[in-house]
């Protein structure tokens, strides 16, 4: 399949990481590496939010300290202040971004005429069930998965949103620290109209779930399962 595929585009791409050793940092670091790979014709801007060693240094452009309890959304939140581009896209800092990612889902959006888009990840993931799964990987190839359904379409390990789209949403609830930020924010999107999507011709590899081994059971909880009265209670009226 031939298409002009977009060029001289320059986007946000937003990372958080708590880099607790040497392990962290080389996944974050290749994550990173793979994104500047990625693209000949395309240029990212790259923000990072760190919440763990300082001494560890990365390639970004903007590196932002997080101190005190962890809040995902407000990590997210600090690095909304610093955005400058047209496009923004926030991802996990385990993830391997392959050639032309972001060059065929810019052109899917406008195909399309999506407000925000999430990559597809090809192969097996840690963390969905297997019915989940499947469908993820049942996905036809150069196509876009229309809808707001949380881990099969909209990804809360990576997406990318048009500027103008993420000032419709931001600032997000920072009560909401981990889990169920994706299902809020894949709400709002789905409630104001906004149309969302999986482009499976833009493929990253998410290895899933590599930073959880460095939380206590204990905070895992608070920042999981434990938010789910948080997030009900945001959507019930």
């Amino acid at each position: 399949m031939f298409v002009e595929l977009p060029r001289n585009q320059t986007c946000d791409i937003i990372f958080l990481t708590n880099t607790a050793d040497d392990d962290v940092f080389q996944m974050t670091n290749t994550a990173i590496q793979s994104l500047y790979a990625s693209e000949e014709n395309n240029n990212f801007r790259t923000i990072l939010v760190e919440s763990g060693n300082q001494s560890y240094k990365y390639n970004v452009n903007v590196t932002v300290p997080y101190e005190g309890d962890f809040s995902y959304n407000k990590a997210l939140n600090m690095a909304f202040e610093h955005i400058e581009s047209d496009c923004v896209g926030v991802f996990n800092n385990d993830v391997i971004f392959t050639e032309n990612w972001f060059s065929y889902m810019r052109y899917y959006m406008d195909i399309f005429n999506l407000d925000s888009a999430s990559p597809w990840c090809p192969i097996p993931q840690v963390g969905p069930n297997q019915i989940a799964q499947q469908k993820i990987l049942s996905y036809p190839d150069h196509s876009a998965i229309v809808g707001h359904e949380v881990l099969t379409i909209f990804a809360g390990w990576g997406w990318l949103m048009k500027k103008d789209t993420l000032q419709k949403l931001i600032p997000q609830p920072e009560d909401l620290t981990f889990w169920f930020v994706d299902n809020h924010m894949s709400l709002q999107l789905q409630t104001m109209g906004l149309k969302h999507a999986t482009v499976t011709a833009s493929k990253v590899y998410h290895l899933g779930q590599k930073s959880y081994a460095h939380i206590s059971p204990e905070k895992l909880y608070a920042m999981t399962h434990g938010l789910q009265d948080k997030f009900v209670s945001k959507w019930s009226n």
